[in-house]
């Protein structure tokens, strides 16, 4: 154990100790930070113009990132009510909704931004009752539910009746953007990208240095150091995952404030027909596990292809085309085209309806595609270990 854990620490040193893996992360960092705090510091704007309670006409020029911070810090005005009958109607009420859009943006920014979150998402409910908005998502459910077998549709009834009714209203701007960061318009995009540049040379140096015969003649460079630089890519690819994504979290925190968690994932408009009882928190954390798990598959897919061409630099155009294939294949086609990353690790995989039957349980997407990553990740580290066994041998 004490030889395995001085190579285990050996081989992170070298990963770490690269210019290039350091350059990844950084370069990751800076750009999910400049992403999420980008729409507060946009050019451009507009004049606008309302008349107080007073009658007294207000007139303010307003840019576009001035616009985008008022609608996120006073949406939580209005956390923690209720979205029942009096809210609806509290809504109607203050929103001049007979107005033109100018018209009520200028009351939003001058008057009462407090709404103007709550309008951008929840405009098309706000001629009926709240009655009619939660029947309306249910008589959707219901639809979506009869496609399904009788199991699976009732599988999501039952997942559906645990969540709590009415919903409590939550400025979830700042969660549904981490969301977005996570998933397939952030990070899973690029993912591939980010691990190959830190993993493509974990077992193709020994080679290229010609190292390769000296290492295997020693008692602990067979099994030992190939499990050492196993684990250590796998803690590395998680590592700079976590890296990049808590600089993103950060910025995040300090920009949107942490508002939002508690809220139930059904206040999100792109996740509002699903079913799980889960809040907005919980729902970064799965799609973080799952982001995790896929940065374990692209460095078992990198450390392959570096362990069985012998170079860094094909080991990192395999990273680059799982980045490609990822990003321009169909992904709009339903069974297993949903377990691609970019549905998978996204809103999309908090709204599927695929069940898995496995051994008897029942597991939605969330559950069977953390499983699945997870055993490709390890059946492509059992490929690794036959590459290393015939570096060993001499036969590659």
């Amino acid at each position: 154990m004490k030889n395995f854990g001085t190579l285990f620490a050996y081989e992170l040193k070298k990963i770490w100790k690269r210019p290039m893996t350091w350059a990844a992360v950084l370069v990751f960092c800076a750009a999910f930070v400049i992403i999420t705090v980008q729409p507060f510091f946009r050019s451009g704007g507009a004049t606008f113009t309302a008349t107080d309670a007073d009658g007294k006409e207000i007139s303010q020029f307003l840019t576009a990132g001035e616009q985008y911070r008022l609608r996120v810090e006073r949406a939580r005005a209005l956390s923690g009510q209720p979205m029942d009958e009096t809210f609806f109607r509290t809504a109607r009420e203050t929103i001049p909704l007979d107005r033109e859009r100018f018209e009520k943006d200028s009351y939003f920014f001058l008057i009462d931004p407090s709404y103007c979150d709550f309008y951008t998402e929840f405009s098309e409910w706000l001629d009926g009752t709240a009655e009619h908005y939660y029947t309306a998502r249910q008589n959707g459910r219901e639809l979506s539910w009869q496609r399904l077998t009788e199991e699976d549709g009732a599988y999501w009834r039952e997942l559906e009746a645990r969540v709590e009714k009415p919903f409590v209203y939550q400025p979830v701007l700042g969660p549904r953007m981490l969301m977005n960061m996570l998933g397939s318009t952030g990070l899973e995009m690029f993912l591939p990208l980010l691990v190959g540049l830190c993993l493509c040379d974990l077992y193709a140096q020994e080679r290229r240095t010609r190292a390769a015969a000296l290492i295997f003649s020693s008692p602990r460079g067979r099994r030992c150091l190939y499990l050492a630089k196993t684990l250590a890519g796998a803690v590395s690819a998680v590592a700079a995952t976590l890296i990049v994504v808590a600089a993103g979290g950060l910025a995040n925190l300090l920009f949107y404030g942490p508002y939002g968690y508690d809220g139930a994932i059904q206040i999100s408009p792109w996740l509002w027909h699903s079913s799980l009882p889960i809040t907005m928190g919980q729902g970064i954390l799965i799609l973080l596990g799952l982001l995790l798990a896929y940065a374990l598959l692209c460095g078992a897919a990198t450390a392959l292809a570096s362990v069985w061409s012998g170079s860094g630099t094909a080991a990192m155009a395999i990273s680059v085309g799982v980045m490609i294939a990822a990003m321009t294949l169909d992904r709009t086609q339903p069974g297993w085209w949903e377990f691609m990353p970019a549905n998978l690790v996204d809103e999309r995989g908090l709204s599927s309806l695929q069940v898995t039957r496995l051994f008897g349980a029942q597991l939605n997407i969330l559950q069977s595609g953390l499983l699945l990553y997870l055993l490709l990740a390890l059946a492509l580290a059992a490929l690794c270990w036959l590459g290393w066994r015939k570096i060993a041998a001499g036969k590659v």
